[in-house]
């Protein structure tokens, strides 16, 4: 396993400065069911040791693909009747042990009014600030079942309305950074990080065009102790031991019955359902065939390999890049492609699509970049797609690096992008 990882990094140096062929967007609009309940749709898992403090791990999951900043007046939130939630395994076998919920609620200030803000906005207690979000955020013992309350009430960030609206919109939404004992926690709006040429769309035809510049993510942002998320509460001292590495993955569940009512909106019962789930980039999106996307979106990582696992063994990219750009990729072994499956099951844990990272002692930011976890720079189309072809050249789509710079301090992901620059 360390030979296919140092194997994969090094392609991910290379990939940029050499042939460029198609690149695919991580997991936005992934299957036909969840391209119609936008609000729930995974799109990016990150992970990474802090940039600050090497005993922290910070996890992102963004939700809500490409959004134009300019898409008001009813400006885009989290669902308030969903779940949303980041698993992590912690021993190795594909099922969570911890789990971190999300919940939010709305609030309109004045229903009498059309604008999300009635005037200049310079706190998140401002009055002109009409339309506001709040969540819970939750922390489950999956053993257990023991739930924790970390937040209540906790504000998301406002949307990026323009200049006239938002005069300082960044002191504004570093407001929304909240901590409960030595968690720390984001949930707002912020510049989509993943780029990528979507012209992949066009039978492979990409020529380097920057098509996720100027968009927006909804992103959940979460930083905590290593200790909280590590087997026994304990950091591991050795780096090729099973808990050695977490695996993460996050999903959104909504209720199982939704009933129309012809004057008052809807209810919603019965049990939540799992409706879109992510791990590793572009597993879902292009491994998975259209027949399986909306299961897939359904079920669980322990199930990956005797549900899905002849699509892992066999994926389709690399004969499709044969066939419309003839890009030389090496044929199917008789085997099938076991170094793919071997990427899933680092230090041997069961293969599934989890995004793991090393959390030994050690372990600092500069080591967490994919497969190691995954840095918000990393090029992982690039990586993924000379994974895929698998003849030794690099490949990639000539779109190397995001539109805006990222921080380095929460919430890390660049300011949104705002609809009155």
């Amino acid at each position: 396993m360390t030979k296919l990882t140092s194997t994969m990094t090094g392609l991910a140096l290379a990939a940029g400065s050499l042939l460029t062929t198609p690149a695919l967007a991580s997991s936005h609009r992934e299957a036909p069911q969840i391209a119609e309940d936008q609000l729930v749709d995974n799109t990016d898992v990150y992970a990474f040791i802090s940039p600050t403090d090497a005993n922290r791990l910070v996890i992102v999951a963004d939700y809500i693909p490409l959004l134009l900043p300019a898409s008001g007046p009813n400006f885009y939130r989290f669902a308030d009747d969903a779940r949303y939630e980041v698993h992590i395994d912690n021993d190795g076998d594909a099922i969570p042990d911890w789990t971190y919920r999300w919940t939010f609620e709305n609030e309109v200030k004045n229903g009498n009014t059309f604008l999300y803000n009635t005037g200049p906005v310079d706190s998140l207690s401002s009055s002109n600030l009409n339309v506001t979000q709040w969540y819970k955020l939750e922390r489950i013992n999956e053993r257990t079942g023991r739930t924790s309350r970390l937040l209540t009430h906790a504000p998301v960030a406002p949307w990026n309305v323009g200049k006239r609206s938002f005069p300082n919109y960044d002191a504004v939404a570093q407001q929304a950074i909240q901590t409960s004992g030595a968690t720390m926690s984001f949930a707002g709006p912020r510049d989509e990080p993943f780029f990528v040429d979507l012209h992949v769309f066009d039978l492979l035809g990409v020529a380097g065009a920057k098509t996720t510049d100027g968009v927006n993510v909804m992103s959940l942002v979460l930083e905590v102790p290593i200790t909280d998320v590590a087997a026994k509460g304990v950091r591991p001292t050795s780096a090729t031991d099973k808990t050695s590495v977490v695996g993460i993955y996050a999903t959104a569940s909504r209720p199982q019955i939704r009933v129309l009512r012809r004057h008052r909106g809807s209810d919603d019962f019965g049990q939540f359902l799992q409706v879109s789930r992510l791990g590793w980039p572009l597993v879902n999106e292009v491994i998975i065939p259209l027949q399986d996307k909306d299961n897939y979106n359904r079920s669980s990582p322990k199930d990956d390999v005797s549900s899905f696992g002849a699509y892992l063994l066999d994926p389709e990219v690399p004969k499709l890049l044969n066939l419309v750009l003839n890009a030389g990729c090496a044929a199917t072994p008789a085997g099938g492609r076991t170094d793919i499956v071997g990427l899933l099951s680092p230090n041997g844990t069961v293969a599934a699509d989890l995004l793991r990272i090393n959390i030994a002692a050690g372990q600092t930011n500069e080591k967490s970049h994919f497969p190691n976890g995954r840095a918000l720079t990393d090029d992982v189309t690039d990586t993924l797609l000379t994974v895929a072809c698998n003849n030794g050249s690099a490949v990639g789509d000539g779109v190397d690096a995001n539109d805006k710079p990222f921080l380095n301090a929460m919430p890390y992901l660049a300011s949104p992008h705002s609809g009155n620059p």
